[in-house]
């Protein structure tokens, strides 16, 4: 029985190594589950990052490709200003708006000449210095043949790419099928068409696969609204060449974004057996070897559509092997250190690691839900969490401090005229420029669009925070450079101080707020303190816009016309309508006293309708007398003009009450006013337009916005801004703007009046320039209905030599 006994002997060893046992295969047990967990977890990361990687490098294609396209319409819109574009003009505007894509982009001019302009156009493009030129059939080859008889040709005449003037000036674009095709469907539907998988010739990097874009040109003046006259009034195509591989290469060498992918991209065609462009640390650039698009279905990818114009392609992304072979290291790693480790301290370790993966992420969201994505700066929800620790330290004996809170003036101009991606990328210049020039103690958020915030702590002195605004002023007025254009902007800031009584975060932010609103009052491009003056002033605002509708009902309004005269013979051939307030405490107050506080408050609509019915009166008694003018123009606020069903009834009941006929009444809107219509404006203006009244541009020249308007709305006539034709004998460049103003207005068909003429020299300047009518102090200045009733009964105006008083509008 010995082995029996010492078994026995040995068993109180076995039993207690037992539970030991039991606890490092649990513990192993427990730590390869958690191991297993924390791997998920990772390939989940990973997979998520794979995808938002995949997606910026997709997005940056895609507004690449726009942006190429973007460049071609803008030489377009270049050719619609022009009356002619000659060689020189057409390089050195191309230069400067393609400087950045001459090696990726050719552009061309080819203009339409059919069968019978053809030797006659031949003749004048050997007399622009093409010796030999001759309109040929499209080839790719060193000789092309010349083009047989056809109805028509689009010959190459101006191209961006100077050393292929011999081998490519004279090709009849139209003659190839597939470019053919495509400057059909551009003329047919007005608009840019691609054509895609076209071989382009390249004279230094050989024949490479691309795009052609194509967009029409037309003759001025003519009209566009079916096929038959897009055809018909075509003046040539701009066809710009794209080889695709080059363009990817540049847009991507452009931006910054982690190596960790693979791309292939393929054509629309599904008898494409390899990708038009691949791009990776182990995508094969060779494409006689790259894979099918099919090889693809059974690996991790993500995929989307890019699209230019007509063209579209497969992109393709899939995991780099190097970020594979990371996630395979760390697989071999973690589990070696399951291996090596007892089961208890694996599964210490696991549970650690996954509690510190998920502490990580949270910190992530949380930091995520305080943070401005665009500028990375905080939020507004981390600013107010910073601003009520610093109130509760101030209550209880901290320092002092402010806060300054900041927009950019006319940003939405920059949006409208630019595109928001110019706005962002300007947003990001804004955020540098602001984080040098604040404190490195200071605070600094956005608050979206264009609001930024700053908590300025200890601020002994107001002046502390006025030299911060002043600096900040400062270096925001200096021009950014974005992408070949300057932008200038300013700033208008409002500063709250920290008061004792001051009842928390809110009511802080919304004082600097009201210091901000008064800054742009003040005229912008300023900063201005909250204080109890300007409580007050808030409070005098209601009070204001109460007492105006009090007037209305007490007959405390009258109108005032100015004469809009005949500038060579005097003759009054308008009048202008310019509402006047008699306070009874105040006085006569002009409209810049009440009408923005209309506004803001909404008495401007009755206020408006007032006027129209107001001046359609008198113009009746006018009229009964035989002395009325032939216009009488009525300026019309933009909080009119969004309600535009009112208006359109307040208007039409006015001329029917009093039996006006529609064509003797002008409406006036701003440009500002015309920018931000809608289709149902634009509606409604139509409609007034088809009634007979006419519509009129106020103020001309003194938007941010382009000209499109002029183009969208059917106006009148313009009215140049007083801010212009005051200076236009002492400032070439206001003299050169009236200028282009008043040619710009004959060659669109419409009137053009100056406001603002107070000398004879104005006057004779005006005349000079082609401008027949005008309104101002020289004349008379804004009269009551007596006096302005005597001078159309003498039917003209000697003018009045007087003082010259303050540029300002003429319709004050």
């Amino acid at each position: 029985m010995p082995d029996l006994a010492a078994l026995a002997n040995n068993w109180p060893v076995s039993r207690h190594a037992w539970p030991m046992i039991a606890a490092g295969c649990l513990g192993l047990i427990v730590a390869a589950a958690s191991w297993y967990a924390v791997s998920i977890w990772e390939e989940r990361l990973a997979r998520a990052e794979f995808t938002a990687v995949a997606n910026e490098y997709a997005t940056a294609l895609q507004n690449g490709l726009n942006d190429y396209l973007d460049h071609i319409v803008a030489v377009r819109a270049f050719y619609d200003a022009s009356r002619e574009v000659d060689p020189e003009e057409f390089q050195s505007f191309t230069r400067h708006i393609l400087q950045d894509y001459a090696d990726i982009m050719r552009l061309v001019w080819a203009p339409r000449v059919t069968r019978e302009e053809r030797p006659a156009f031949e003749r004048e493009a050997e007399k622009l210095g093409l010796t030999g030129y001759r309109i040929r059939t499209w080839s790719l080859g060193a000789n092309p043949d010349v083009s047989p008889p056809r109805d028509e040709y689009f010959p190459i005449l101006y191209s961006t790419v100077a050393s292929q003037r011999t081998a490519s000036f004279g090709l009849d674009i139209n003659s190839e099928p597939v470019r053919g095709e495509a400057i059909r469907l551009a003329r047919e539907r007005d608009a840019l068409t691609t054509a895609q998988a076209v071989t382009i010739r390249n004279p230094i990097k050989g024949r490479r696969e691309g795009i052609i874009a194509v967009i029409p040109v037309y003759r001025h003046g003519t009209p566009r609204d079916s096929v038959e006259d897009r055809l018909d009034n075509t003046l040539g195509v701009l066809a710009a060449a794209i080889p695709i591989a080059v363009a990817f290469d540049a847009i991507l060498d452009g931006v910054n974004l982690p190596q960790t992918v693979d791309l292939h991209v393929y054509g629309s065609s599904k008898n494409a057996e390899g990708p038009v462009y691949v791009r990776g640390a182990s995508a094969s650039s060779d494409r006689s070897i790259a894979k099918p698009e099919k090889e693809f279905l059974n690996q991790p990818q993500w995929s989307t559509i890019l699209k230019a114009g007509n063209a579209s392609w497969r992109l393709i992304a899939t995991p780099s092997q190097q970020s594979r072979s990371k996630y395979y290291r760390a697989w071999l790693v973690s589990l070696a250190v399951v291996l090596l480790f007892s089961a208890i301290l694996a599964y210490m370790w696991a549970s650690f690691r996954h509690a510190r993966r998920l502490e990580e992420v949270n910190e992530k969201i949380l930091e995520l839900a305080e943070t401005d994505l665009l500028t990375n700066l905080a939020n507004r929800r981390a600013f107010m969490k910073r601003l009520t620790m610093a109130i509760a330290a101030a209550w209880r004996g901290g320092s002092p401090f402010a806060v300054l809170y900041l927009d950019i003036d006319n940003f939405k101009d920059v949006n409208d005229t630019l595109g928001h991606g110019m706005g962002d990328l300007l947003l990001k210049e804004v955020v540098h420029r602001l984080n040098h020039a604040v404190r490195a103690e200071d605070f600094l958020a956005r608050f979206g669009g264009d609001e930024f915030a700053i908590f300025m702590d200890n601020v002994t002195e107001p002046a502390q925070a006025g030299a911060l605004a002043a600096r900040i002023g400062g270096v925001l007025t200096a021009p950014f450079s974005l992408k070949g254009h300057k932008i200038r902007v300013t700033s208008s800031i409002g500063i709250a101080l920290y008061a004792p009584d001051v009842t928390g975060p809110e009511e802080m932010l919304m004082q600097a707020d009201l210091a901000l609103y008064r800054a742009k009052d003040d005229g912008r491009n300023c900063y201005r303190f909250h204080s109890r003056e300007l409580d007050s002033e808030v409070h005098e605002r209601v009070q204001t816009a109460e007492e105006l509708r009090i007037a209305l009902d007490h007959n405390e309004l009258e109108l005032y016309y100015q004469p809009q005269v005949e500038l060579a013979t005097g003759r009054i051939v308008g009048l202008e309508a310019l509402i006047r307030w008699n306070h009874k405490t105040r006085g006569l107050l002009t409209p810049g006293a009440f009408i923005a506080i209309a506004e803001k408050t909404g008495t401007i609509l009755p206020l408006g309708q007032w006027v129209f019915d107001e001046a359609c009166r008198q113009f009746k008694r006018w009229r009964d007398e035989g002395i009325a003018p032939l216009i009488l123009s009525v300026n019309v606020s933009g909080v009119q003009f969004r309600g535009a069903c009112e208006l359109e009834r307040e208007v039409e009941s006015s001329l029917t009450r009093w039996q006006i006929p529609p064509d003797d009444l002008e409406l006036e809107l701003t440009e500002s006013v015309l920018m931000q219509a809608t289709q149902r404006h634009r509606t409604t203006l139509e409609k007034l337009r088809r009634l007979g009244i006419k519509i009129a541009i106020d103020d001309f020249g003194t938007g941010y916005s382009s000209l499109k308007y002029l183009t969208t709305y059917s106006v009148n006539r313009l009215k140049l801004a007083p801010e212009f034709v005051f200076r236009v004998t002492v400032d070439y460049r206001n003299a050169a703007v009236v200028k282009a103003a008043i040619r710009l207005a004959g060659e669109l068909g419409l009137d053009v009046i100056a406001e603002g003429v107070e000398t004879d020299a104005q006057m004779r300047f005006l005349l000079g320039a082609g401008c027949e009518r005008g309104q101002g102090y020289y004349f008379s200045p804004p009269v009551d209905v007596a006096k302005v009733t005597e001078l159309l009964r003498s039917g003209r105006i000697e003018p009045q030599n007087q003082p010259l008083r303050p540029a300002s509008s003429s319709a004050a």
